[in-house]
């Protein structure tokens, strides 16, 4: 197979995993699994009111930023196209498909809102596409893994036309397409297509490209323009996303900087870290099963005193 074009050298001596980032992620899937369970729970099965700040799907933003980070890592390293979609194939899927089947096998048993889903809805998910192929989703939290799958596919391009190392001339572009649609969106009162939203990550391309741009600042040094593509994809956050989640991400881009400047190595002690190591796993099978769960013990009648 044809090999791409030089890539971009990895620091010297660094390890293939930065343990900052497994902490990372672990705090995200900790504070994905606090809102199901805490928030989304009561609000589904048990009636309690709407909580007025989702922190949840803030969490998953958090998710998006280290995904830019990490897949412009991994690509600044990989000789071939057919070596990062061998690794990535090989570090979702498995256990995607495991996660699936339990999941499935759960909510069959002890269903939750519905019905299951049908084999035939299964084997769609398998694919990680179920939404685009139009089948539910056996545990809503999959609608995410489409989107890095975009991401994925869009990077790969990226690498294939030999542009990692001019990655941050298509990040102001990207970041103003992104305003411009949601603008023109809000002025003309009209959604945007769903495929044409999903294919430009037009709500989360910023999120990607903060992560990559962090990647750049750790490993090449920061420059006046990546400080200010940084500044402009968080703009893009409070503009297309909104107030909270621009709260929220301001504290995410501070805990990427200091990751950029080494200066949260503090952070990676060893629990964390392993909750890092197992966050996919955790990410995808804690929803509804956690839910099955949750009903079961809350129709128990309370142990004696």
């Amino acid at each position: 197979m044809m090999k791409a074009p030089p890539t971009i050298p990895a620091e010297s001596g660094a390890k293939s995993r930065i343990a900052e980032l497994d902490v990372l992620r672990g705090i995200a899937a900790l504070a994905v699994l606090a809102y199901h369970y805490l928030v989304a729970f009561p609000v589904t099965f048990q009636g309690a009111p709407e909580p007025r700040v989702p922190f949840g799907i803030f969490a998953v933003h958090l998710f998006f930023m280290i995904s830019g980070f990490v897949i412009f890592m991994t690509l600044a390293r990989t000789r071939t196209a057919l070596d990062f979609v061998v690794s990535r194939f090989s570090r979702l899927y498995p256990v995607f498909w495991v996660a699936v089947l339990i999941t499935w096998s759960v909510v069959s048993f002890a269903p939750l809102q519905g019905p299951a889903a049908t084999p035939g809805e299964v084997l769609l998910n398998l694919t990680m596409l179920a939404e685009p192929l139009h089948a539910p989703y056996v545990d809503s939290v999959y609608w995410s893994l489409v989107i890095e799958l975009v991401f994925y596919t869009i990077m790969l391009g990226v690498f294939l036309a030999g542009w990692l190392r001019r990655v941050e001339r298509i990040v102001l572009p990207w970041l103003l397409l992104q305003l411009a649609a949601s603008a023109g969106a809000e002025l003309l009162h009209m959604k945007i297509p769903k495929i044409f939203a999903a294919l430009l990550l037009l709500k989360y391309a910023h999120l990607f490209l903060a992560g990559i741009l962090f990647h750049r600042l750790r490993f090449d040094g920061p420059t006046r323009a990546r400080i200010a593509l940084l500044v402009c994809c968080l703009a893009t956050q409070f503009a297309i996303q909104g107030m909270w989640a621009g709260l929220f991400a301001t504290v995410f881009f501070a805990l990427f900087a200091a990751l950029a400047t080494r200066r949260l190595s503090w952070i990676a002690v060893r629990p964390l870290v392993f909750l890092g190591a197992i966050s996919y796993s955790l990410y995808l099978v804690h929803q509804n099963i956690g839910y099955v769960i949750l009903r079961a013990l809350a129709g128990a009648p309370l142990p004696l005193a």
